[in-house]
């Protein structure tokens, strides 16, 4: 299966957050700390139910948050 997008809700560092990959090569660029680890992790999340770097979901609410939603087309 192929990943075109991704949206994030209250997932670890991100409150709103959607992508849409290429069909062909995609990169993640940044600086350190703006989340291009937890972009990953999400999409690990997305396809093994649970993070790959904490397996307590709860975890990965954003601070002062109540949950969190991944979803991926």
């Amino acid at each position: 299966m192929i990943l075109k997008s991704l949206s994030l809700t209250n997932y670890k560092n991100f409150e709103s957050k959607s992508i849409v990959f290429n069909d062909k090569i995609n990169c993640i660029v940044g600086d350190n700390g703006i989340g291009k680890t937890n972009i990953l992790d999400a999409i690990y999340h997305l396809s093994f139910g649970k993070s790959y770097f904490n397996p307590v979901a709860t975890q990965n609410i954003k601070h002062d948050e109540d949950f969190f939603v991944i979803n991926g087309t």
